[in-house]
């Protein structure tokens, strides 16, 4: 695995082993969607194969991330239990004991893997009804229980942000500070921009990074939590939290998921993705190495490009074709640019 300094080695496709067809008929698709796609990059092996921006943007472009921000807290909940400072089958109400005095029964089960995995069984998510003032801790253990614990999967933002709130009671630091202590410098992302409420970090989303911090977070994920001969994070934990830990049957997903882990969404076709709204993907690939990236404003499916075309590139293998891949994302960026001035209207 090869790791970046301050800027990731190239790769030829030919060196990839990557079909050019196939990567040209992905960008086809995306000129003939319109797809907003922002910035996308791919990495094989640790080296980028290819990166492309739209107008107006490059892949050092700051910008939400959304629910990508949940695989950040993930990992550093993975940390503090690697560092035996919590455990995973802790009671959540341990670490707010000063803070709720009163909540209903059945919490005193609660514990710190039903909130990674999305199975707290409440009624409701309460992170986006939080009001200035509010005992937000007092709150979240008063929603009314509907399922038993680790039964049923509900993505609910307020998990992510209790989970930040056991990073800050357990070091004393935001979720944040604390990643720029022990993740942020030793990948090589500069300490990003992090919505905080209080003194604790929001967790579940509005985490600001490019596409090259993205990169660089994925490169760490598939190489099992090591960097360059340092271990951030420890496999055993990243194993768990990338592998089915409960089915979400019924939530009205792609066919394209097979479950969730902790924080961490699983594939149907393989291994592990960190996806955000309006489709900010970090896609994992260990069979080839792969990690792919794209920080976009669009609804529609993206994840497809994946599947059809860059997974399809390396199963098929490089083979010469009398064209080059820099064309298309030239042209990507060029047509780009009335999609991207659209959205900025319709952002004002």
């Amino acid at each position: 695995m090869v790791f970046p300094k301050s800027e990731f080695q190239k790769a030829s496709v030919k060196e990839a082993d990557l079909s050019k067809g196939l990567l040209a008929d992905m960008f086809d698709e995306i000129e003939e969607k319109k797809l907003n796609i922002h910035s996308m990059m791919l990495l094989k092996d640790g080296n980028r194969v290819f990166r492309a921006s739209a107008y107006d943007h490059d892949e050092d472009t700051v910008e939400n991330v959304y629910s990508v921000s949940k695989a950040f807290t993930s990992v550093a909940i993975g940390i503090l239990s690697d560092m035996n400072l919590i455990n995973l089958d802790d009671y959540v109400l341990f670490f707010f004991s000063k803070e709720v005095t009163e909540f209903l029964p059945g919490y005193e089960k609660l514990k710190i893997k039903h909130l990674l995995s999305m199975s707290t069984g409440q009624e409701r998510d309460i992170l986006f009804e939080m009001r200035p003032g509010d005992n937000v801790y007092s709150n979240f253990f008063n929603v009314p229980i509907k399922y038993e614990f680790g039964s049923v999967f509900q993505y609910h933002n307020m998990n992510t942000f209790m989970l930040s709130a056991i990073v800050t009671k357990v070091t004393g630091k935001s979720l944040n500070d604390f990643l720029n202590e022990y993740l942020y410098p030793y990948i090589g992302i500069e300490k990003p921009e992090w919505q905080q409420v209080g003194e604790v970090t929001l967790g579940a989303s509005s985490l600001m990074l490019s596409a090259n911090d993205m990169a660089r977070f994925g490169l760490l994920l598939l190489n099992d939590g090591n960097w360059n001969g340092k271990q951030i994070i420890s496999k055993e934990y990243l194993d768990k939290a990338t592998s089915l830990q409960i089915k979400t049957v019924g939530e009205g997903l792609n066919t394209d998921t097979a479950g969730y882990g902790y924080q961490f969404w699983v594939n149907s076709f393989g291994d592990f993705r960190c996806p955000g709204k309006f489709n900010q993907l970090i896609v994992i690939n260990k069979k080839y190495n792969l990690v792919f990236v794209t920080k976009s404003y669009e609804e529609r499916e993206v994840l497809d490009l994946f599947t059809n075309y860059i997974l399809k590139a390396a199963d098929e293998g490089w083979h010469y074709v009398n064209f080059s891949l820099r064309d298309y994302i030239r042209k990507f960026k060029m047509n780009s640019k009335p999609i991207i001035e659209s959205e900025k209207e319709k952002r004002i």
